[in-house]
Parts: structure tokens; sequence; C-alpha cells
């Protein structure tokens, strides 16, 4: 690991992996996250998406939207990730939609590595009678993006998260 790898954001994997998968084997495991408890759709990337696969965020989803509370309910959220397998690399990269009209015209877009944090509070009595604000629970895009990362470094490949372009 160089000395610039920090500022590159990449993750390599555990040293306690013999060799890297092949790349149809990290492309399976990606997929095998897709499940009814997941809160992302893996799937296979279109040409025009140029990414091998795409998650797609289940943003409007009742069971997922506190962790997208800061998200607009009209926002489309992706991660895309292209194989590299030449470095045995899996390079990610958000995008982000917000619709502006009935018509479905595309108000803004953005991508780069999109991490939302929505602390709850509530206000209680301390033990001194004096009022002090107690957290109740934290919810992190990070920690739904974890098991995509984990998936990867399993398979002994190395996840860059990219800025700019895949």
């Amino acid at each position: 690991m160089g000395i610039f790898s920090r500022f590159a954001r990449v993750t390599h994997p555990p040293d306690g992996i013999a060799s890297p998968s092949t790349p149809e084997e990290v492309i399976e495991a990606l997929l095998d996250l897709n499940g009814p408890d997941a809160p992302w759709t893996v799937r296979d990337g279109g040409p025009d998406e140029g990414a091998d696969l795409v998650a797609d965020w289940h943003c409007t989803d009742p069971a997922w939207r506190k962790y997208f509370y800061r998200v607009r309910e009209e926002s489309v959220l992706q991660t895309r990730m292209r194989l590299m397998p030449d470095e045995c690399q899996v390079r990610s990269l958000d995008y982000q939609w917000q619709l502006g009209n009935e018509s479905g015209d595309i108000y803004t877009w953005g991508r780069g590595q999109y991490r939302f944090v929505s602390p709850a509070w509530a206000l209680e009595r301390g033990p001194g009678g004096r009022p002090r604000f107690e957290r109740l629970d934290r919810t992190d895009t990070a920690d739904l993006k974890n098991p995509l990362r984990d998936a990867v470094l399993g398979a002994g490949w190395s996840w860059r998260a990219c800025v700019s372009k895949l």
C-alpha cells in the first residue's frame, strides 16, 4: 500500500485471502447480495451507464426511508461499479438525480461519493434535572454501502471509491 492510497480512497483486501477470485465470481458475489431485506437492487449495467454492475438504492421505500432522510422523495441514487480485472479492483461511483416536474425532467444531478448521516435526538432531563440532548438513533448510508465493499474485499479484490469517473 502506497503513501497516496489514503487519498485515492482504495481499500485493499485483508491479508488472509490467498488469491483473488475471477471477475465472474466477484459479479456473482455482488449479485448474491440482492434480497428482500437489502436496501438496493444490484443489476447488470447497461452500455449507456458505463458500468458492469449498478446498485439502485431504494430511497422511496418506507422501510429504508430513515437512511435516506435528507434525500428528496423524487431522488434517484445509484452506485455504479466497474470491474478492472488486470488490477483486481472494483471502482465505484455514486450518481444522484432529482426529478424536477411531473414529466420526469431532470432538475439536478451529480456524481461522486455520497454519504448521508441523519441523527435523531430527544430532549431529556439529566441526572441533575438539567435538560440535555440524548441521541436516539443514527442512520448512515455508509453502513448500507459496506456490504457491497465487503463482498468485493472477501473475493480478494480491492475497492476504489472514485470521485469523478469510473
